[in-house]
């Protein structure tokens, strides 16, 4: 947790490059600087004291880099829910492949793929606001953490959030102001699908008919869905609008395909992007209806269905039961057929993967984790074609080593922009052993 540091007044300091995690660096490695540019001088103040680093937040600049911009939030400088806003997009994306191709150096693809882009705002479906009632200020703030801090930032709208959300934390903060459990309400859940957004709420006391009503009240006047969460997540049950469907949708016009999606569910968070990446991927993976396809880390079937309208057959494996359980459910809502969804562990060594002998072509999409077992287990068992989608650059370059070393050959990679105005990035690489090569459009 970080430290606030006191009695400490602003001092100028000159920047030289730009952190992956957000931050601008200087000379002396122990101090960085908010809201700083790489190779800026800026008029700081102290913030706090974190991993023994002395962390600055910029008031001023003095000179700035040629990629500033003014943030489009008031709150940019202090919500933890973004940390780039005053780079530009296209900066943020182009900074963000520099660190994809530092990190895959020994690896190094036989190309590079143009950046994948998308919207820049109010783009984000998927986000855990917390809550909190602030007894000095006499009032209930919902949003994000503030930087480096565990505070809730104090905001009254969000624009990287979809419209349905980002445009009402106003009016979440005074619903839960008037509710008996305004100080035991730590986190409101938030999903937005196609035409439904769904928010649950946490609450750590037992709620009274008054609750309810207010509840149903605000779905009721902003069009979105309620649901409470008293306990764990098997507790979370809707109680707005009261038809018993616990489900959002999204689709893939591409693919003709429409999945439905409970609000405590894994999904991408940016469904723009999203379409482009299931598009590339298979794209990458030169699919031909006679190919055998294995989806890790399958998740609700976001990859695995699109697949499955071109391949003979895949098999999807996560550890999610009720992912499992999802997926099976969106493959009987399209009609596909071919495709088997297993329950199983790929993070255990030497996992053991129903079905791989069978199959000839792979799409790992793993957490932040990376997919260290599974590869040492294709390193034994080639297969043509490989398309590794990873949320973690670090993890990515990693197991692309473990695969290369292998025999594997890494053809193309390249980032996509999942995650505006966050230090945070998504990657894409394809790999083969057969040695042909795909070059997809640029």
């Amino acid at each position: 947790m970080a430290k606030r540091i006191k009695n400490f007044d602003p001092i100028e300091i000159e920047t030289l490059g730009l952190h992956t995690e957000g931050y601008g660096t200087t000379l002396d490695e122990k101090v960085v600087v908010l809201g700083a540019l790489s190779e800026e001088t800026v008029i700081a103040e102290p913030y706090a004291k974190k991993r023994r680093k002395h962390i600055y937040k910029t008031i001023n600049v003095v000179r700035s880099n040629a990629d500033r911009v003014e943030p489009e939030c008031a709150a940019a400088d202090k919500c933890g829910g973004c940390s780039l806003q005053h780079f530009d997009p296209v900066a943020q994306i182009g900074f963000k492949h520099k660190h994809l191709v530092s990190l895959l150096d020994e690896t190094m693809p036989n190309g590079w793929l143009q950046p994948l882009e998308g919207p820049v705002s109010a783009y984000r479906s998927k986000a855990r606001l917390g809550v909190k009632f602030v007894e000095k200020k006499g009032k209930v703030l919902v949003g994000f953490r503030e930087k480096m801090k565990p505070y809730i930032a104090e905001i009254t709208s969000c624009g990287v959030l979809r419209a349905s959300v980002g445009e009402r934390i106003d009016a979440l903060a005074k619903l839960v102001e008037q509710l008996s459990v305004c100080r035991s309400l730590p986190q409101i859940e938030v999903a937005v699908g196609d035409t439904e957004t769904a928010l649950v709420f946490r609450h750590l006391e037992a709620l009274v008919d008054d609750d309810l009503a207010l509840f149903k009240r605000f779905g009721a006047e902003h069009s979105v869905s309620i649901y409470l969460q008293p306990g764990n997540e098997q507790s979370v049950h809707k109680v707005f609008p009261a038809d018993g469907h616990e489900r959002l949708s999204y689709s893939l016009p591409e693919f003709d395909l429409v999945f439905d999606f409970h609000p405590m569910d894994f999904i991408q968070i940016n469904q723009t992007i999203n379409r482009r990446m299931i598009g590339l991927a298979i794209e990458l993976l030169a699919l031909q209806p006679e190919d055998n396809v294995f989806d890790a880390f399958c998740g609700i079937g976001n990859f695995s269905l699109p697949l499955a309208t071109i391949a003979r057959s895949v098999i999807g494996i996560e550890a999610s039961v009720s992912s499992v359980q999802r997926a099976g459910e969106n493959a009987d809502r399209n009609g596909i057929k071919n495709t088997t969804f297993i329950a199983a562990d790929l993070f255990a060594e030497s996992p053991d993967i129903p079905g791989l002998q069978s199959v000839n072509k792979v799409l790992l999409d793993p957490p932040r984790s990376g997919a260290e077992e599974v590869c040492k287990k294709l390193a034994s068992h080639k297969v043509e074609r490989l398309v590794y989608v990873s949320c973690n650059p670090v993890t990515l370059a990693r197991d692309a080593k473990i695969l290369i070393e292998s025999g594997y050959c890494l053809e193309k990679a390249g980032v996509i922009d999942m995650f505006p105005h966050t230090n945070h990035v998504e990657s894409i690489a394809c790999f083969s052993y057969d040695g042909q090569a795909v070059n997809p459009s640029e």
